[in-house]
């Protein structure tokens, strides 16, 4: 099975490939809890990808980025090295200035069985991030979220 680089969708979900190599786990052997944070951002910004507009494009065209402003995590179960992953991203709500999203890293689902009615199976959850993105400009300030944003954002969201 080929997988985009992108990621791919599921439900309302975008689910986005990834691989414990060494540098991300700890002296016990399993993956350092600040690393999750590091696989999330990179499955944020392919979820925006996907959906047409890469954080590059936002930033240089519309002069706004998207930060953390409020996070936490829970952690359920340890990755390990050469474990194959899935980061799951939804988007949860949209603000005049916020977005509101759910992660999960799981471990990689299974696929279903050739014939079989039963769909794709994700993998038990290791950590659940919750964040509240805000918008801000080139100086770092609030900002409301651009019109063109926010319709990529519902567009996620729906």
């Amino acid at each position: 099975m080929h997988v985009p680089p992108a990621g791919w969708t599921e439900g309302k979900n975008h689910v986005f490939p990834v691989r414990v190599y060494y540098e991300d786990t700890d002296a016990g052997g399993i993956v350092y809890h600040a690393n999750y944070l590091r696989f999330c951002e990179r499955a944020r910004n392919e979820m925006l990808r996907l959906a047409g507009f890469p954080h590059a494009e936002m930033v240089n065209a519309l002069g706004t980025a998207l930060t953390v402003r409020h996070c936490t995590m829970d952690f359920r179960g340890p990755a390990r090295l050469d474990q194959p992953l899935e980061v799951w991203s939804r988007v949860t709500a949209i603000g005049a200035a916020t977005v509101d999203m759910e992660q999960e890293v799981r471990r990689a689902g299974l696929p279903p069985q050739t014939g079989s009615d039963i769909e794709r199976l994700p993998g038990d959850m290791l950590v659940r991030v919750c964040l509240r993105l805000a918008a801000i400009n080139q100086n770092g300030r609030p900002v409301r979220l651009p019109a063109a944003l926010r319709d990529v954002l519902e567009r996620v969201l729906s």
